[in-house]
């Protein structure tokens, strides 16, 4: 997978989701592996995910393997009314809460808040330069005074 570019938290959860597969079927039995994922109780995107792990895994070995047909199921997300997440930022502690008001204030993603350096802020046009995550583009972000 490294040859082929993916990230190395990619590779580190496809290699988790092969470890859980192999405790419960047998991983070179490609048969095993269908048979566990048709019974598990899992969500459908959580099948289709591990399929495509294994699928790469049998390419790899040269096993033959026919993946499975699983759907993701697109579900409406959970969004928090504004006074539940200033009740959450007031709970938390310091640094959390800090961390916290950030990401509410500016939108951005927690690696992506977490990459932040501070020549990536520029006071003097008000804003920050943010380093994408899961392969979208840089962005600049205006930012108010309250902020600073």
């Amino acid at each position: 997978m490294r040859k082929q570019g993916y990230r190395e938290s990619t590779i580190h959860y496809c290699i988790q989701a092969l470890k859980s597969v192999a405790r419960r079927a047998t991983l070179l039995d490609p048969e095993s592996a269908k048979t566990y994922l048709a019974s598990a109780k899992i969500s459908e995107a959580r099948k289709a995910k591990l399929a495509e792990d294994l699928a790469r895994f049998y390419a790899w070995k040269r096993i033959p393997f026919e993946k499975p047909n699983y759907r993701r199921v697109e579900r409406l997300s959970f969004v928090p009314l504004e006074t539940e997440i200033d009740q959450l930022i007031s709970a938390a502690g310091r640094k959390t809460g800090t961390f916290l008001q950030l990401l509410k204030e500016t939108g951005i993603r927690p690696g992506e808040a977490w990459n932040l350096k501070w020549i990536d802020l520029d006071l003097e046009k008000s804003t920050l330069n943010i380093l994408p995550e899961k392969n979208s583009n840089p962005r600049q972000l205006r930012i108010s005074t309250r902020l600073m």
